[in-house]
């Protein structure tokens, strides 16, 4: 009689910290930035926990720093920049963190990946653009943001945003109902306006400044020049 032979039993799936370990070896010890970039993709996907963003965050965030500053691939299709994209959502779960939200490199990469959005305009897309009001919104409340924003005139562009004259009223039905739209945090729109005026008031809002002529902030009752 043949023997059957026994099944086959499934590989177990990697433990959490082994995929942890490869994303973090790759974007420390990549022999390119196509490796990093895989490794950071991976990470986005995998890591939730406080421990896992910080140490992510230490392995990541100069790579992170040069990624917002680069130029899209040349075969982008469909406007914005998927390596600032990236960048961007990492950033944004990153400042979800109580204590990398106060990170002095964290708060510098941050407000640098803003500058390159209102920097980019029209190029943006809606993604981009609410992860820099998510970003931007949490930089701009803490004093080493703040006053990083202001070195990078990020504060004069979000003032000169704010002060440009809002687009016609659409004839179009709201899409969301008040309510809604406030628990979805400032509104960004594409187009010219880039961020938006009304996401550009709530940041420098959110900022608890004055914002002056030139772009200075009164922050605490001194000019932040």
């Amino acid at each position: 009689k043949p023997r059957v032979p026994a099944p086959a039993m499934p590989e177990s799936a990697p433990p959490p910290t082994a995929k942890l370990d490869h994303c973090c070896g790759l974007l420390e010890r990549g022999k390119s930035d196509e490796e990093r970039f895989v490794g950071l993709l991976l990470a986005s996907k995998i890591v939730a926990a406080p421990a896992g963003l910080r140490r992510v965050c230490d392995a990541a965030l100069a790579f992170l720093a040069r990624l917002v500053q680069s130029p899209p691939p040349p075969d982008t299709v469909g406007g914005g920049n998927p390596y600032r994209a990236l960048a961007l959502s990492v950033l944004a779960s990153f400042v979800t963190d109580d204590e990398l939200r106060s990170r002095a490199d964290v708060l510098a990469c941050a407000v640098a990946a803003g500058a390159a959005v209102l920097g980019a305009g029209a190029e943006a897309t809606d993604d981009e653009l609410r992860d820099c009001a998510s970003v931007l919104g949490v930089a701009l409340c803490q004093p080493a943001g703040l006053a990083e924003a202001v070195r990078v005139q990020v504060i004069s562009s979000l003032a000169a945003a704010a002060a440009s004259p809002l687009p016609p009223a659409s004839d179009a039905a709201p899409s969301a109902a008040p309510e809604a739209a406030q628990e979805a945090g400032p509104a960004v729109s594409r187009g010219e306006r880039g961020l938006g005026v009304e996401a550009a008031c709530a940041l420098l809002g959110g900022a608890g400044g004055h914002v002056l002529a030139g772009g200075h902030v009164l922050a605490g009752g001194h000019v932040l020049a």
